[in-house]
């Protein structure tokens, strides 16, 4: 359990990161929507490679899936957005959590 927590707050340092960075110019980065495309998109890839290794398991029920995968979307949209207009991390995480 501890591992996941690291590495969860770890995600969270480093999503803090991406957000708070400012150009030299003042401009920050405020595309919430490029970044979960490429988050989305690197778990697809992810996935498809472990399903390549490991062989893929009959009769998935993929209509589940598919309402998780995107409640999943849903909720790294709203926290990249929360993160964009400055609230920390953990905050987020607190909120969503209760």
């Amino acid at each position: 359990a501890g591992g996941i927590y690291a590495a969860f707050m770890n995600y969270g340092l480093l999503q803090e990161d991406v957000f708070s960075y400012a150009a030299a110019d003042g401009g920050k980065f405020t595309q919430a929507w490029f970044l979960n495309t490429f988050e989305a998109l690197a778990n697809v890839i992810v996935g498809f490679i472990g399903m390549m290794i490991t062989g893929a398991t009959p009769n998935l029920p993929m209509k589940d899936f598919a309402m998780s995968g995107a409640g999943q979307v849903c909720a790294k949209a709203f926290t990249s957005l929360a993160l964009a207009q400055g609230v920390s991390f953990p905050v987020v995480t607190l909120a969503k959590s209760g």
